[in-house]
């Protein structure tokens, strides 16, 4: 299967839909144009793709998924922004161009990160989805982003800093500052296509383990591959003493760990057959191809 080819016919999808989305909401606001210009730095936009391809898997169409791809993807951006902000990780470069402080200053950037939070949830409330189903993708997303999700793994990452700590712990910072949101990704695709309880379950499982798979290769090729490469500085876990399973394992048990967290992503599919779900195996090992 042609992965890349998967990915960009989705990807186009979803730029096109952003583009018109950012024309219709347009304003002269100083904190519009810094979160559109993060939003616009392009990148893979794994997680819109995962939604819809989750989407599919369900029996829906990829269009559908399109406004819970939009949120979670202003919620990955306004993480983003904060992240490279110098309280946190202090960086020049994301997606190949300066990052938003370095562009509009830091308080615009706080602000543009800060936005982009509630455009997320003003997205889904608007979109064509059944009452129960807003409610529903509202309430996983505040629950995967807050103190059982990606703000409390971001701060557990910064407060692991310099320090050596044991494997359990830095699983669990892998969990809530990435997996969370890979994990709501899937099950968005599927909520918005289907009531089947158990294939969403199924869906949000494979994305749990994923986003797991997606931490540890994305610190793997920061030690492995070069900021022009990345789209971003590399060498920064290193530099800034990160906790991370390179760290702890080295290169070859970081890869192996790897593998394992994408063959427990593969096996969440076991039993449910359909194009779709080949597809989300295959996306998985492709994305472990590139740390190996």
């Amino acid at each position: 299967m042609d992965i890349s080819g998967v990915i960009t016919a989705r990807k186009a999808l979803f730029d096109e839909y952003l583009d018109r989305y950012l024309g219709e909401a347009r304003t002269a606001s100083g904190i519009f144009e810094a979160f559109a210009y993060s939003l616009q730095a392009g990148g893979k936009r794994i997680r819109p793709v995962l939604a819809m391809l989750a989407c599919e898997a369900a029996g829906g169409g990829a269009a559908h998924a399109l406004p819970a791809g939009l949120a979670v993807e202003m919620i990955h951006t306004f993480s983003l922004i904060h992240d490279d902000l110098p309280a946190l990780d202090n960086d020049d470069l994301r997606r190949g161009r300066p990052t938003c402080h370095r562009r509009f200053g830091e308080a615009t950037a706080i602000l543009a990160g800060d936005a982009l939070i509630f455009q997320a949830l003003s997205v889904l409330c608007a979109a064509p989805y059944p009452a129960q189903v807003k409610v529903d993708l509202c309430t996983f997303l505040a629950e995967v982003c807050g103190t059982n999700g990606l703000v409390q793994g971001e701060h557990e990452d910064v407060m692991a800093e310099g320090r050596d700590v044991p494997l359990d712990t830095i699983e669990g910072i892998y969990g809530r500052k990435t997996s969370r949101l890979f994990e709501f990704c899937l099950y968005a695709g599927a909520r918005v296509a289907c009531e089947d309880a158990a294939l969403t379950r199924a869906l949000a499982l494979y994305g749990t383990h994923l986003g797991h798979a997606f931490q540890a290769i994305d610190d793997i090729l920061d030690v492995t591959s070069d900021s022009r490469t990345l789209g971003k500085s590399a060498g920064k876990d290193i530099a800034q003493s990160k906790a991370t399973v390179v760290k702890v394992l080295g290169l070859d048990g970081a890869r192996s760990w790897a593998q394992n967290a994408t063959d427990r992503a593969v096996q969440a599919l076991d039993g449910i057959g359909g194009q779709g779900t080949h597809t989300l195996r295959e996306i998985a090992r492709w994305m472990l191809e590139r740390a190996m």
